[in-house]
């Protein structure tokens, strides 16, 4: 392999782009993290999970303000617990029950969408495409109306997390909230607990593998993570906006011919993966492409740069709402491929769908915009957008 000059990954998307676009499949960069660009070799490291590890975050303190993620997190786990816990999660979280969750989510978007219809400027993403995401998790749950304002403040809480123009104060804000959101999830869950009902905090509760059930910790943990992971459906609806405006042409099609949406969505999903990237540890010392890594190295793997590999796409750098095939890896791959990526989707597809039904043109104001770091996800914590609305 012909050694690059190593430069650190810009923090604008556009700089970005280019920065992955030249990448060889495999680096070491000069403080000894190794990073992982290609598409074969992204998915030879999620596939090996004996060697790399995702246990790279340090156990959270029972002290710490972030403990709510600590326990019940499966993208920090693995086997055999991960595996343990997935199995109880899937006996709930199944294909027919998030079938089951479509007229829900129908009634989500419109509701949300009836708050925004006719007004010329959105804010987009605290309007509508976080609170879609937000109430669909809440609802799913159990959590009573009353505790919806609480799962919308707390989406919001989790973008800004990564937003590099948050205010200085923004993480003592998020650290509260997320006391307050684990309070709340504990003193929910102890109610579900003595009073089931259908949902799905019920099932987890009720689930159990080989006479093991969940704690009320790992239940509120894996309520975080529904929360957490959840965001990548919000910056999908986020990004396709301003695809969809940046690319008039793929727009007008999609109009004329409703029947590419879910292949418009897939290639949204590659053209800007919603994460970026995460991060392995070795267990061990690995051969990826020709390159020995040794145990104990951190990996970055770049699911943005893997998804625009010309060795897979064609014209990879083209937007095309028509790719096919298109085998993105935006929800990862391996057994850490996104628990809740059928819910992702069908979410994303409902709620553009009525905002396209919805609308005869669009456009974002950068003025109003503002974008997250690239780095850790393509998205905005907010975005400014100018509807046309159709009339009645």
């Amino acid at each position: 392999m012909t050694t690059s000059v190593w430069t650190p990954p810009p923090a604008d998307e556009a700089g970005l782009t280019d920065w992955l676009r030249d990448r060889e499949p495999v680096q070491r960069d000069p403080g000894g993290a190794w990073h992982v660009f290609g598409y074969h070799e992204v998915k030879e490291v999620l596939h090996n999970h004996g060697a790399f590890s995702n246990n790279v975050v340090k156990p959270v303190r029972d002290d710490s303000p972030m403990r709510l993620y600590g326990t019940g997190n499966l993208t920090w786990m693995d086997p055999p617990r991960h595996r343990q816990l997935r199995g109880l999660v899937n006996q709930v979280f199944t294909a027919r029950y998030i079938a089951g969750l479509e007229p829900m989510i129908r009634e989500t978007a419109e509701t949300l969408l009836d708050g925004i219809r006719g007004r010329t400027e959105v804010s987009y993403v605290d309007e509508f495409a976080s609170p879609v995401v937000a109430t669909v998790i809440a609802r799913m749950l159990g959590i009573p109306e009353k505790g919806l304002r609480l799962f919308q403040e707390w989406s919001k809480d989790l973008l800004e997390l990564c937003d590099p123009s948050a205010e200085q104060n923004s993480l003592q804000k998020i650290f509260t909230r997320t006391q307050i959101a684990e309070a709340f999830l504990h003193r929910f869950i102890t109610r579900r607990r003595a009073t089931p009902a259908d949902d799905l905090t019920s099932g987890l509760i009720a689930a159990e593998v080989d006479g093991e059930r969940l704690g009320d910790d790992e239940i509120a943990g894996l309520m975080a993570l529904l929360m957490s992971t959840g965001q990548a459906a919000t910056m999908t609806l986020t990004n396709a906006i301003f695809l969809l405006a940046r690319h008039p042409e793929s727009l007008a099609k999609l109009r004329a011919r409703p029947e590419l949406l879910d292949s418009a969505i897939e290639e949204i999903m590659r053209y800007r993966s919603q994460t970026t990237r995460v991060d392995r540890k070795t267990t061990r010392d690995v051969v990826v492409a020709g390159h020995e890594i040794p145990a104990g190295q951190t990996v970055a793997v770049w699911f943005a740069s893997a998804n625009r590999d010309p060795r897979v796409f064609a014209d990879p750098e083209v937007f095309d709402i028509e790719r096919s095939p298109n085998p993105h890896i935006a929800f990862g791959h391996g057994i850490h491929f996104c628990l809740g990526a059928p819910l992702g989707r069908m979410e994303i597809r409902i709620a553009l769908r009525r905002l396209l039904e919805s609308t005869v043109d669009f456009t974002v104001d950068p003025a109003g915009t503002r974008m997250l770091d690239p780095r850790l996800m393509y998205g905005a914590s907010e975005a400014a957008v100018r509807f046309d609305w159709r009339t009645a």
